[in-house]
């Protein structure tokens, strides 16, 4: 009986990892044409899960994963750009484009833009360094369960 209480409290005082939050999303919308329909999240551990839509990419679910150097260097870019001081939307009254989305974690706090036109370059950059990512040929398709 010893053991077993002994066992139940070495298990209970192990240290609890820290749940994987997301980092950094981007997701792209449709427009009239052939705009990609996806989204690509990066988590914290250096995860990446990639949905593809009509004209994406690929179509489906995948997953990869960034080294940490890979992981770093995204950081920098995005704390370099001064990310939470972007505005909060880019529009303009030009029709039929597609809209991005971007999403930044840090520190507790998060930013998400709707980038639909008029971005300044230094975002433009940061979801192009997005998309070189879904564009690589790095992912390994998964299946998802159903919701």
């Amino acid at each position: 009986m010893l053991l077993l209480l002994t066992i139940a409290w070495l298990a209970a005082c192990r240290p609890v990892q820290a749940a994987t939050e997301k980092l950094i999303q981007l997701e792209r919308t449709a427009c009239m044409g052939p705009c990609p329909v996806d989204e690509i999240t990066v988590y914290t551990d250096g995860r990446m899960e990639y949905k593809g839509g009509e004209n994406a990419p690929r179509q489906g679910t995948y997953r990869s994963r960034l080294t940490a150097a890979e992981r770093k260097q995204l950081i920098a870019k995005f704390d370099a750009a001064n990310f939470f001081a972007f505005q909060d939307s880019y529009v303009s009254t030009k029709l039929d484009y597609p809209t991005k989305y971007i999403t930044y974690w840090k520190g507790g706090k998060s930013k998400r833009i709707r980038d639909y036109d008029g971005a300044p370059a230094a975002l433009k950059a940061l979801e192009a360094e997005l998309i070189k990512l879904i564009k690589a040929d790095r992912w390994q398709q998964s299946a998802m369960p159903a919701r």
